[in-house]
């Protein structure tokens, strides 16, 4: 192997690395809730439960980073657009947020906030937190949270690169999972659900064993895996907030 080839592959090998992180990470927490299935016994709820929480703390991190992007969205004209922002800075130990990036999520972090709420009411009433989270529950939670805080620190802290970018190139962040739920909803739930309810009318059989819930996990985590390998960043995801 000669002097290039090798420097190719050492050159190649850390950036196939960094644009497969996502899609591993992917993998791996769809294969944290097939192991909790498996070990944990957690049912169909509790999987729910724990995604929603996940679209929830998404939302809270990628709207509130958002604020302190100060470059302007695109294809918005007029008004505070065309200037300089305005900084406000309340806390020194943190960078400024800027009047017209409240003005701009304002309005979609509420519609955000109702849709997630209406989502998360029947599932939390059906789950019941009388009796406090298991452990392996708050243990997954906890590594939503944590890996969800490293993917804010490389897209927009490290380096200061919020600086460069725009409140809109946040909330895509924030609303890839919804995009995520409606192909999980319409693309897996829906259809799996008809076909294991007429398997049950068919056969007059029982679907309580919990294996059946990996016909569910499995082409979810597959959704997962393949959101997770595209960049909000580019043109991979395109959501518009013109």
């Amino acid at each position: 192997m000669g002097k290039s080839s090798r420097t190719g592959i050492v050159k190649t090998v850390p950036r196939v690395l960094r644009e497969s992180r996502d899609f591993a990470s992917g993998c791996i927490l769809n294969l944290g809730l097939i192991t909790g299935v498996v070990v944990f016994e957690w049912s169909l709820v509790e999987i729910a439960f724990i995604y929603l929480i996940e679209i929830a703390i998404i939302n809270l991190l990628f709207f509130s980073v958002a604020l302190f992007t100060p470059q302007p969205v695109d294809d918005l004209d007029g008004g505070s657009w065309n200037n300089e922002p305005t900084p406000l800075q309340p806390i020194a130990l943190i960078p400024p947020v800027y009047w017209r990036n409240i003005k701009f999520i304002l309005g979609k972090a509420i519609l955000a906030g109702i849709l997630i709420g209406a989502v998360m009411r029947p599932v939390f009433s059906s789950y019941g937190l009388d009796s406090g989270l298991p452990f392996s529950v708050g243990l997954a939670i906890g590594s939503i949270v944590f890996f969800q805080l490293t993917r804010v620190w490389r897209y927009f802290i490290a380096n200061r690169s919020y600086q460069d970018k725009s409140p809109a190139d946040a909330l895509e962040f924030a609303f890839v999972p919804v995009v995520e739920l409606y192909l999980m909803v319409f693309y897996v739930a829906a259809p799996i659900t008809i076909v294991l309810a007429g398997i049950v009318f068919a056969i007059d059989t029982n679907l309580n064993s919990r294996a059946w819930l990996l016909l569910y996990l499995l082409p979810m985590g597959a959704i997962r895996a393949w959101i997770g390998s595209l960049d909000p960043n580019t043109d991979d995801i395109d959501i518009g907030f013109s």
